[in-house]
């Protein structure tokens, strides 16, 4: 019994995780893809419109690539949290166990922190930078 557990919880730990992403990334419009931002129909990505080819730069591809990471590790610290929970939980008395879930957690919060620390510092060297605070 204790082998099922462990795959159920992670199989319904993705499908909470990536069935909105998921849903939100159906267009039931049946329009072609266009660029207007305020319909949030036909064709546009669940995170905002197309960008136009024109508009395309190193700095708007890094921004991207960065929300993603930062959204990745946000997820994984979370899944990492469960886990070190379901160790501490589950350890019955045994110390060795108890001090693994604790440290997993300890470790999951200080990247959960380093991220947030890392996205914040990006917002505010921008600010000193070039004068206005990015988006970041």
């Amino acid at each position: 019994m204790k082998k099922v557990i462990l795959p159920i919880l992670v199989i319904t730990m993705l499908m909470v995780v990536m069935g909105p992403n998921l849903a939100m990334a159906l267009d039931t419009t049946g329009g072609t893809p266009t660029n207007n931002s305020t319909t949030g129909a036909g064709g546009n990505l669940p995170a905002g419109s197309i960008p136009a080819a024109g508009s395309l730069d190193i700095w708007t591809i890094l921004k991207k690539v960065l929300d993603w990471f930062f959204n990745i590790v946000i997820i994984i610290g979370a899944l990492y949290i469960v886990y070190a929970g379901w160790i501490y939980i589950t350890a019955g008395g045994d110390d060795e166990k108890a001090k693994k879930g604790l440290s997993g957690l300890v470790q999951a919060l200080i990247g959960i922190g380093i991220a947030l620390l890392a996205k914040g510092l990006i917002y505010v060297v921008s600010e000193f930078v070039i004068g206005k605070g990015t988006t970041f």
